[in-house]
C-alpha cells in the first residue's frame, strides 16, 4: 500500500488573548461592580487598574524593574487601590484572581475551535500561566499550546515575546512545518506592529475597546470577525501577501 503522503504545511495563527479572545475590560468591570461598587465606578477603578499594571509591564520592559507575572502585578495594583479608598480591602483577593474568570467574546469558543481544526492555533499572552491554564479550561479557548509572557520573563510588546512565538509555530511546540511566517492575529494594532517587527504576518480583527490600527499600518489581513478570518484563510487570501 502506497503510504499517504504527509499534510501540506498550514499556517500557524498566534493570538493575543486579552481583548483579542477575551472581554478583560468588560469582565473586570462586573467583578468590581461584585464588590458593591456601581457601573460609572467600576469601569473608572478598572480603567485605572489596567492603566497602572501596563504601567508595570512598561517598566519590565524598559529594564526598570524585575519581572513579576501578570498576577503579582494585578494584586499590587489593587492593594494600591484599596489603600486610596477606590475599593474595599476585602475585595482584593478576590478580583486578583478576576482573570481566571474573564469572559471570551461571543464568537472566541465556536471561532478558535473552529480555526483550531484547520490550522494550528497558539496563544501569546502577557496573562499569567495560571490565568491561561483557566482560560482554556473554564472558557474553553482550545487553543494548540499557548505562551505566556511567565514563560519568556518580560511582556509584550518586547520583541522576545515574537521571537519566542515564531520558534514555537516553526516547530518547537508545534511538531508541524508552517506554512510561511506565523501570524498573529490580534485586536491591538501596537501588537500587530511589534509582530510584524519580529518577522510574522499580520491579521486585525475589531473588537470593543481594541487598539485601531492607523492610516499607514499595512496588516495582511482584516476580519470582521473570527469566522470571517477562517473564511479569508480558507480562501488562501493570506497566499496573496506576505
Amino acid at each position: 500500500m502506497t503510504p499517504a503522503p504527509p499534510p501540506a504545511p498550514r499556517p500557524v495563527l498566534v493570538f493575543d488573548v486579552l481583548g483579542t479572545l477575551v472581554d478583560q475590560a468588560g469582565s473586570l468591570e462586573a467583578a468590581v461592580q461584585g464588590a458593591g461598587l456601581d457601573a460609572g465606578t467600576a469601569r473608572g477603578v478598572v480603567t485605572t487598574w489596567l492603566g497602572r499594571v501596563a504601567d508595570r509591564e512598561r517598566d519590565v520592559v524598559a529594564g526598570r524593574r524585575g519581572f513579576a507575572p501578570s498576577g503579582v502585578l494585578d494584586r499590587e495594583v489593587l492593594a494600591g487601590l484599596a489603600a486610596e479608598g477606590a475599593l474595599p480591602a476585602s475585595a482584593v483577593d478576590r478580583l486578583a484572581t478576576a482573570a481566571e474568570r474573564l469572559r471570551p467574546w461571543p464568537d472566541s469558543v465556536a471561532g478558535v475551535a473552529a480555526l483550531a481544526r484547520d490550522f494550528t492555533v497558539l496563544g501569546l499572552s502577557n496573562a499569567d500561566r495560571r490565568t491561561l491554564a483557566a482560560l482554556r479550561g473554564d472558557a474553553g479557548l482550545a487553543w494548540h499550546e499557548v505562551l505566556s509572557a511567565e514563560d519568556v520573563g518580560t511582556y509584550k510588546p518586547d520583541p522576545a515575546l515574537y521571537v519566542a512565538a515564531v520558534a514555537a509555530a516553526t516547530g518547537g511546540a508545534t511538531g508541524e512545518a508552517s506554512a510561511g511566517p506565523p501570524v498573529m492575529v490580534a485586536a491591538h494594532a501596537w501588537d500587530l506592529r511589534a509582530a510584524a517587527a519580529a518577522g510574522m504576518r499580520t491579521a486585525y480583527v475589531p473588537r470593543p475597546q481594541g487598539d485601531a490600527p492607523r492610516d499607514d499600518d499595512a496588516f495582511d489581513l482584516h476580519a470582521a470577525d473570527l469566522a470571517d478570518l477562517h473564511g479569508r484563510l480558507l480562501d488562501g487570501e493570506l497566499r496573496t501577501v506576505g
